[in-house]
């Protein structure tokens, strides 16, 4: 599903380079459900913005189903992530003059499935993750737990093969944050592939595997 080799990503500031990415070597296999850990500064929103086809590298390859994303052009990396990635982030991202219905349809609006279609599978979505009551509601009148189902139904609209979230539970209290994790080990079991970034041992314990970034190290 997933491949980095040797990967390397670098930020310039001025005359100064900071290595963010060193020599980055990674498999993930498809259905499989991993976290990254460690510290701030050690690369690991870099690493998700490249495996999320946000940001390039600067040498190496990243293969994603058999494509080769670090040969791709800005629009092919765009259509990529429309159909194959959804992406959760810790302040929700959602649009505050959009109702939850219309946070989650968004990403469907430029598909060409048809409206019928489009309506029933946010209503689904909203089900799934129980807010079919809460559908008008604008973000602002939504829990952060709220919020964050809401994010996270508006992720997998799209039924991308991945899903990629950025400390997700970061700002969340722990009984919310353990409806989350649910609502993650539901999606993972109907065979969706997670990576989640997280500094949280109780969110990376729900994996099957963790990964610790250093230094913009694999370890």
């Amino acid at each position: 599903m997933i491949t980095l080799r040797r990967v390397q990503k670098a930020f310039q500031t001025g005359s100064s380079r900071q290595d963010i990415l060193r020599s980055v070597d990674l498999q993930i296999d498809p259905g499989e459900y991993v976290a990254i850990m460690g510290k701030s500064g050690s690369g690991k929103s870099t690493l998700l913005n490249i495996l999320g086809a946000l940001d390039s590298t600067d040498s190496g390859e990243y293969i994603l189903a058999g494509k080769p994303v670090h040969k791709m052009r800005q629009s092919k990396r765009t259509a990529l992530r429309n159909t194959e990635i959804g992406f959760v982030f810790q302040q929700f991202q959602l649009i505050p003059n959009l109702s939850v219905y219309q946070n989650v349809l968004l990403p469907l609006t430029y598909g060409r499935k048809k409206l019928g279609r489009k309506k029933a599978r946010v209503l689904q979505l909203l089900e799934e993750v129980g807010l079919a009551d809460k559908k008008k509601q604008k973000p602002s009148r939504l829990s952060g737990g709220e919020k964050q189902r809401a994010a996270i139904a508006r992720a997998l609209v799209n039924e991308p093969s991945i899903l990629l979230a950025d400390e997700p539970t970061g700002s969340l209290d722990e009984a919310t944050t353990e409806t989350i994790l649910q609502l993650f080990d539901r999606v993972h079991q109907q065979g969706t592939t997670i990576v989640v970034i997280t500094h949280d041992q109780e969110v990376a314990d729900r994996a099957q595997r963790v990964i610790h970034l250093k230094d913009g190290v694999l370890a």
